[in-house]
């Protein structure tokens, strides 16, 4: 089993007590004061109201989303949730939640395009594997499925979901780093999200591609992700202002920035991107937007063999 302390997003801290996390948060928000938008009296506010729902709980004492809480974000149904409450707003108002839930469609509509007889596909780091699981197999049988993760707890949540699916046939796991994934020249499509997101080393992220172009067949195709820089970070960033909330925008960059202070801040830009892939060897590289442009898709070709 994974010790937590080898996951990049989330576990690291989850040996700390939600206690000892909010008063060490608190403490933090009363040394650095008012904040512009907030006071310190409204930071704690806010903090004492994440503490009551459980992913607000969760993302308090580790940072980060694991395996389950992605999916249970981007399956996430509207109106589940009464409106009034600040879990409410992370649901369904903040702009980093709408675009991980478009994130997820855009998703399965490019590998549902993608499927073919025989096809074999791998998602690194698989999680609880959404994006392959929930997909339409009924003209496409014979189908493989392979899950790659590090994180035990997820490839369990996967196993749980191909059961329930009806797919636990087709599916193979692998307990193992994304970085050392084997399966060399044998994949028609690898799907990857959520990992490069929490890496800041641009190498690493580049050699993490090379990673899946080495796993694909000749023609094979990869779908991944990332984040876009924020206006205030880059004068690149590509963010939609229109097609975002900037009230709900301000009460995310509080809760995820200043108060929970997020892992996943590794941002890239589309230029950014492209030159990784272009440098691990895909060709054919496509880009689609979510609305706001925040976490963009990117589907890539490996050539076919000359």
């Amino acid at each position: 089993m994974t010790t937590p302390a080898q996951l990049i997003s989330h576990g690291a801290d989850a040996d700390v007590a939600l206690d000892e996390r909010l008063d060490a948060i608190k403490l933090r928000i009363c040394q650095t004061g008012d904040v512009p938008g907030a006071s310190v009296d409204r930071q704690l506010e806010l903090l004492d109201e994440m503490a009551r729902f459980e992913l607000g709980r969760f993302l308090l004492v580790n940072r980060g989303l694991n395996a389950e809480w992605t999916h249970r974000v981007v399956t996430y149904v509207p109106g589940t949730i009464a409106a009034g409450s600040l879990e409410h707003e992370v649901f369904e108002k903040l702009p980093a939640t709408l675009a991980t839930r478009e994130r997820f469609g855009i998703f399965r509509n490019e590998l549902q395009a993608l499927l073919r007889p025989g096809c074999v596909m791998a998602s690194v780091p698989c999680g609880v594997m959404g994006e392959l699981l929930l997909l339409d197999y009924a003209r496409h049988p014979d189908v493989k499925l392979i899950g790659i993760d590090l994180d035990g707890e997820a490839l369990a949540g996967a196993a749980a979901l191909a059961s329930q699916r009806s797919l636990s046939g087709h599916v193979f796991f692998h307990c193992e780093d994304a970085w050392r994934s084997g399966g060399l020249g044998e994949l028609d499509v690898v799907t990857s999200n959520g990992l490069n997101i929490y890496e800041p080393d641009d190498e690493r992220v580049t050699a993490l591609y090379r990673v899946f172009f080495d796993m694909l067949k000749p023609g094979g195709w990869l779908v991944s992700s990332f984040l876009t820089p924020p206006p205030a970070i880059s004068p690149q960033s590509p963010w939609n202002a229109e097609a975002i909330d900037q009230t709900a925008l301000a009460l995310q960059h509080l809760l995820l920035v200043r108060i929970v202070e997020a892992k996943w801040n590794a941002f890239r830009t589309h230029t950014q991107t492209a030159r990784q892939l272009e440098e691990a060897g895909f060709e054919d590289i496509r880009f689609i937007d979510d609305r706001a442009r925040m976490f963009p898709t990117v589907v890539a070709r490996k050539a076919e063999r000359r």
